[in-house]
């Protein structure tokens, strides 16, 4: 795992969180699973996969064919994705990308990227927690079990009672040896057109 702090230039990060923020309430619930494709060779088409494209700089993959790209936006106090690992979900072989990484584009209560050292078919037997903080950045192994943890720092179980706090919004990048099936570039798509186009 490797973390880097200041991650982006800070323009860059206020254009895309003001991207993301157009957004309003869309897709919201189906906000970790609304994904798209942005091809290695490939322009960006707006500020938010001009930050892809700045993270892939950072992220350093190999043999790698484009970044599928999703923005998480959850409440801490309902987080609605259960650990997981990354994987080609629409595809009839199970494939993982070669690296996975998390952007953070704000500080919130709870809401710790969880990463442990299971890969499929294996028992964890160590999790590191990364805080969220504005413009960090996580990167990670492509095939390991992970999560985000709840308000409270605990692996989510239900919605928990009370004020629902503030939004955690991040931006996370798979990087891939072959595209994923059935990822659509966002150009390609109807979906979070209030990105708008790149400057």
């Amino acid at each position: 795992m490797r973390v880097i702090d200041a991650a982006l230039a800070d323009d860059l990060v206020a254009e895309a969180r003001r991207a993301v923020a157009r957004l309003r309430e869309t897709r919201l619930r189906q906000s970790y699973f609304t994904t798209f494709w942005l091809a290695r060779e490939a322009t960006p088409c707006n500020s938010v996969e001009r930050a892809v494209r700045a993270l892939e700089k950072l992220a350093r993959p190999r043999r790698f064919s484009g970044a599928e790209w999703w923005i998480g936006r959850s409440y801490t106090n309902d987080v609605p994705i259960e650990f997981h690992f990354d994987e080609d979900v629409r595809g009839t072989v199970k494939k993982h990308p070669s690296l996975s990484s998390v952007f953070f584009f704000n500080r919130v209560r709870g809401g710790q990227l969880a990463v442990t050292d299971a890969r499929p078919g294996e028992s964890a037997a160590r999790l590191e927690a990364i805080k969220p903080r504005r413009n960090r950045y996580a990167i990670f192994k492509g095939d390991l079990l992970h999560g985000v943890l709840d308000r409270d720092g605990n692996t989510p179980r239900r919605k928990l009672p009370g004020p629902r706090g503030r939004l955690r919004v991040t931006l996370v990048v798979n990087f891939w040896t072959e595209r994923p099936s059935e990822v659509p570039a966002w150009s390609e798509s109807n979906l979070y057109r209030a990105l708008g186009p790149a400057r």
